[in-house]
């Protein structure tokens, strides 16, 4: 079942595309980012816990997909195994082509740290430093010196370069999440991944940050994908993929989001 762009449609099904292209060297086109088969369990014998059972799904490059769900449905789940933060139980996720389950985990931290950026709900960003600190901070963690052009160029993007002086308990929450996606994309990551980022902000807020990820990926190309419980947030993404009880329950497709 593929997300082929059409306007409104909705599937029901297992997956967002269901191709098992598992051999793939490069993506030559195709998803950036793979899973097949995937499962996790935690627990053993009889408290054992299914969070995610079977769950096959393509991420097309350069868009915005959001996993929505109630809190319990796996959504958070399949973010960390997608984002290489956890592996699965069972099954495989592919990266640019590259299956990176059963990676080492300082293998996974290198792919996390050069190619991946993640945005968390807490925003993470470290009390004692400015905006600009935390932003440098990125850079040096993904391996990179220090260049203030660059620090200053990921602020200009999210709106912050006026606001890099100041440290976060002198930012809005919006301004938090903001230099938190600054932090996240200083390096250039090709996939950004975001635990809940509109969660604690106010719906202005919230929206703001959402035009930030498209121009992220009209400007760059960049794959964005995130989890929501917002209803508001469904006409925004390109796409929209609908977990419950660890299932993929259905998937949206948007030909022309509102932004």
């Amino acid at each position: 079942m593929m997300l082929v762009k059409a306007n409104r449609v909705r599937t029901k099904g297992a997956s967002a595309m269901t191709g098992k292209e598992t051999e793939r060297k490069d993506t030559g086109g195709g998803p950036i980012l793979q899973a097949s088969g995937i499962t996790r369990i935690f627990g053993r014998g009889n408290t054992a816990v299914t969070a995610l059972e079977n769950i096959d799904l393509n991420i097309p490059p350069g868009t915005i997909v959001a996993l929505r769900g109630r809190s319990g449905s796996g959504k958070t789940t399949l973010l960390n195994i997608l984002s290489a933060l956890d592996d699965p139980t069972e099954g495989q996720v592919y990266f640019k082509g590259r299956e990176i389950t059963g990676l080492s985990g300082s293998e996974r931290s290198q792919i996390r740290r050069k190619e991946i950026g993640l945005v968390f709900q807490s925003y993470g960003l470290i009390p004692l430093m400015s905006a600009y600190e935390n932003v440098e901070f990125g850079l040096r963690i993904a391996g990179l010196k220090g260049n203030r052009e660059v620090v200053e160029h990921a602020l200009d993007r999210v709106g912050m370069r006026e606001r890099m002086k100041h440290r976060p308990s002198e930012l809005s929450g919006g301004e938090q999440q903001r230099v938190a996606i600054a932090r996240a994309i200083v390096h250039q990551p090709e996939l950004l991944i975001a635990d809940e980022p509109t969660a604690e902000l106010d719906s202005r807020m919230g929206l703001q940050v959402v035009r930030i990820f498209r121009e992220l990926v009209k400007e760059s190309g960049m794959t964005v994908v995130l989890t929501t419980h917002d209803p508001g947030m469904m006409e925004l993404v390109d796409h929209v993929i609908a977990l419950e009880d660890g299932n993929i329950v259905s998937q949206t497709t948007n030909e022309s989001p509102l932004i």
